[in-house]
């Protein structure tokens, strides 16, 4: 069982340096004055946001559904992405121009995603099932979406503009100057949940099971939704709203590895969201001579089979 779980974290890797080498010298080669410029501050920048949100995404999804006991949960299919989206828009269609910075962005984002994260899990508490608790999500959202419609009505249409391009979600918004920013954050996440290794495997055999073993749940459960809004909040941020990864990637290291231990779940997340999305972003340059499509289109319509499958599977 390691042995076919480190072959697989290998293959991922081997995997993510060949996605990476197509990415940057295959489908983005510049030639002329500007060529390292360009390679600089727009290719190296969009490798890197896909890097960064894929390895975020999947981590926070695996964080949500072992807090919520629940291989559902996912930072988009419960509303997490749409608490940072709201806040985010509130600031776009709200703010002066003066408080348009990246640490109001990065901010607002972290709140959302937070009061979302929290709101959620007391929900969960109180519904007795899967279906129950995806409805509330999908509800949660629309909720949301009902509010950012409505303050649009009321925005110059230049801020609505501006909303609208962010929320089709874009691994081309992150300049070189913020990727340094993003990047932090995203290993500050992943060393921290690290750390949680011991409590997290722990809390796979339930509350009172880890209390007996000395874990502070409380304690850990908090810490779990400050890194899932740390990581979500900060790649909607960036980026904009990603649909799926969060939820796809933690089931599809759950059913290759075949093990309920965090550390290779963590790391095989990390790699295969990363793998993902730099996939999706390959796709999109690969399609970019005749059409021009968002990262969430891709992600839907992948995700969203899946999604279904995972439904009818725990049927």
């Amino acid at each position: 069982m390691k042995q076919r779980s480190i072959q697989l974290l290998t293959s991922s890797g081997i995997l993510l340096l060949l996605l990476t080498w197509v990415h940057l010298f295959v489908l983005q080669q510049e030639e002329g004055a500007n060529s390292t410029l360009i390679f600089w501050e727009f290719q190296v920048p969009r490798l890197l946001s896909a890097l960064l949100a894929g390895a975020g995404l999947s981590l926070s999804g695996l964080l949500m559904q072992n807090l919520f006991q629940n291989p559902m949960a996912g930072p988009y299919v419960l509303g997490i992405n749409s608490g940072a989206s709201l806040l985010i828009s509130l600031l776009i269609l709200g703010a002066a121009p003066t408080f348009l910075n990246e640490l109001s962005y990065v901010s607002a984002a972290m709140t959302g995603a937070f009061l979302a994260a929290s709101f959620m899990f007391v929900v969960s508490k109180r519904v007795q099932n899967i279906q129950s608790l995806l409805v509330i999500g999908l509800m949660f959202a629309s909720f949301t979406g009902a509010i950012e419609s409505v303050l649009q009505s009321f925005a110059a249409p230049e801020q609505v503009k501006q909303l609208f391009i962010w929320n089709m979600g874009s691994l081309q918004q992150m300049s070189a100057a913020q990727a340094p920013w993003l990047g932090t954050i995203i290993v500050f996440g992943i060393v921290t949940t690290l750390f949680l290794v011991k409590g997290l495997n722990a809390m796979v055999l339930g509350d009172a099971h880890a209390l007996q073993l000395g874990v502070r749940v409380k304690q850990l459960k908090v810490v779990i939704l400050f890194v899932t809004a740390l990581l979500a909040g900060s790649i909607t941020a960036y980026c904009g709203p990603i649909a799926f990864v969060g939820l796809a990637i933690p089931n599809l290291a759950r059913a290759l590895l075949k093990t309920q231990d965090h550390l290779l779940l963590i790391l095989f997340s990390v790699f295969a969201g990363s793998c993902f999305l730099v996939t999706i972003d390959v796709l999109i340059l690969l399609l970019d001579p005749w059409l021009s499509i968002p990262v969430n289109v891709l992600t839907a319509v992948i995700g969203a089979p899946y999604v279904a499958y995972l439904m009818l599977r725990q049927r």
